[in-house]
Parts: structure tokens; C-alpha cells; sequence
């Protein structure tokens, strides 16, 4: 249920952020004064939903603001089972189109490698970008970050890593100084 405190407000959100319902305030309003005259029991007030995404701050001339949580909206986003199946943890390589925020260059290569997600999860491993690995072929190999594209043929895309390649020498581990690009499945 986290970050809710209560069933009840897990399932009010879950039920007012369905992307099949698309529920405006004065709805929701409405149906939460509804289950109220219905007498249902700990009916959340859109206060009470709205609190935890939203820090109030008060200026120094008295104006009130309210600024939102990106990191509490991702985490109930994350837990909402409706949602959590469609969203895009990686940037996608949209081969020159666009349609997604998650598409194009300015994902895929503007997005430093700090700010991209750290792991990828393959089967039950999880692996970490700037870590060695070894992939099936008994390589070994350094992710940078992890990104998702299409080919030709694969209706899903596939999840990939730009990274160096690294060999084992009698002296220890070289890593090759050029990028090349790692299928995820192939880590071990």
C-alpha cells in the first residue's frame, strides 16, 4: 500500500487514476460526497488525497504555494497496478521518430548517464551500470546506462546497454576505450 496509510485511500487513488476513467476534480468531488451521504465508512477528503503529492509553502510576502512531489507521483504511480505495467522505465532509440517523451534523441543521448535508471533486471539478477559483468558469450562488460529499441520483426523492444567492453589478459582486465552496444539478455 505504500505511500498510502490507509485501504482506503490506496483504493480511491487507484480508482481516480485509472487511465480508462478519466475522472475531473468536480467528479471526483461528487462521488466522494456521494459515498459520504451513503454513509460509507473513512471516506479520504481530496485534501487527504492530494496532501502526500504536494509540500505548501508560504513566501516571505504571505503568498501560498503548493509544489509537487515528482518522487511521491512516481512512487503511487509505481504501486497503482493499473498504471505500473505502462510505464516506460527506459529511454527508447525511436530510430528518427517521436511520439513518446521517452522517444528520441534528446532521451536516449542528452539524458546524462547519472540521470538514467541504474539497473536493469534480467530474469532474477539485477545488474548496475558502471559494474563488470559477464555476458553469455563469456565476455565481460561495463553498462553506461540502459536504453530500449525496436527491431525489425519484435513487436516488444528490447532492452540494451552502451558500455565497454572489457578482456581478461594475464595482467588483469582491459577495457576497450570505444562504446559498443550489449543486448540486456545476453548478461549473466
Amino acid at each position: 500500500m505504500y505511500p498510502w496509510s490507509l485501504m482506503v485511500e490506496f483504493v480511491t487513488h487507484l480508482l481516480f487514476s485509472s487511465p480508462h476513467l478519466c475522472f475531473s476534480e468536480q467528479q471526483k468531488k461528487s462521488v466522494l460526497s456521494w459515498a459520504t451521504a451513503l454513509g460509507a465508512h473513512s471516506v479520504p477528503s481530496m485534501y487527504t488525497l492530494l496532501r502526500d503529492l504536494k509540500e505548501k509553502v508560504t513566501s516571505a510576502s504571505g503568498n501560498i504555494f503548493y509544489l509537487n512531489s515528482i518522487s511521491k507521483a512516481i512512487a503511487m504511480d509505481y504501486a497503482n497496478p493499473l498504471m505500473q505495467f505502462s510505464m516506460q522505465d527506459y529511454p527508447e532509440d525511436g530510430q528518427g521518430w517521436m511520439s513518446q517523451v521517452h522517444h528520441g534523441e534528446k532521451m536516449l543521448e542528452g539524458l546524462p548517464n547519472i540521470l538514467s535508471p541504474p539497473c536493469v533486471t534480467v530474469g532474477i539478477n539485477i545488474f548496475f551500470i558502471n559494474e563488470l559483468l559477464q555476458c553469455s558469450m563469456k565476455d565481460y562488460f561495463i553498462p553506461k546506462k540502459f536504453f530500449q529499441a525496436k527491431f525489425s520483426g519484435t513487436p516488444e523492444a528490447e532492452v540494451l546497454a552502451p558500455g565497454h567492453g572489457v578482456s581478461q589478459t594475464e595482467e588483469g582486465y582491459a577495457i576497450d576505450a570505444e562504446l559498443i552496444i550489449v543486448l540486456v539478455l545476453t548478461f549473466m
